[in-house]
């Protein structure tokens, strides 16, 4: 199947409910701290990846790679680390931990050339408080892949682009 076939295929109501639900679940699994539900939703073969966003010219515009500079650039190894980091208490930018809210919205759901995966494409505001006064908010724009495992959806690819180019937060202990 071409992609222009592809593009003018129409997913299913269904499907694309299923997707949004997928999404707004791991939403809150991360405002609830629920990291290892989270790993759950993932596949082993997961890439987790938020390039640095360099600004330039239109002329000079240029897709990043994966050798390019990263805020994230995990598999299902460094995900548990970081994880595993925050579960042992001895993270200092977790104590107190951090408060987020996750807001998941423009979802668009195409097919691939695979029957089990689905690119996906969507917004994510996260609102973060950190202690008493610290305020951020991030925008990102992703394309995720998911896959069907088994007959459940599982992120397997996610690549975040930030709206903002400065990255004024002190840590970086949220997923977008």
């Amino acid at each position: 199947m071409t992609e222009k076939q592809q593009n003018n295929m129409m997913p299913s109501l269904e499907l694309i409910n299923e997707v949004q639900q997928f999404l707004y679940r791991e939403a809150r699994h991360h405002d609830n701290e629920e990291f290892r539900d989270w790993l759950d939703m993932l596949t082993e073969d997961i890439h987790y990846w938020m390039p640095y966003r360099y600004q330039r010219y239109r002329r000079n515009e240029k897709e990043p790679t994966i050798y390019d500079t990263a805020y994230y650039n995990d598999d299902m190894e460094c995900l548990k680390k970081r994880i595993l980091r925050t579960e042992t208490g001895t993270c200092w930018s977790e104590d107190p931990a951090t408060r987020s809210a996750h807001v998941v919205t423009n979802i668009e759901v195409e097919f691939t050339d695979k029957p089990d995966e689905f690119r996906v494409y969507s917004l994510n505001t996260v609102h973060r408080n950190i202690n008493e006064d610290e305020e951020h908010t991030m925008i990102g724009h992703r394309t995720d892949i998911l896959r069907r495992v088994n007959g459940v959806l599982k992120l397997a690819k996610r690549k975040i682009i930030l709206d903002q180019n400065i990255f004024t937060n002190k840590s970086l202990n949220v997923y977008l």
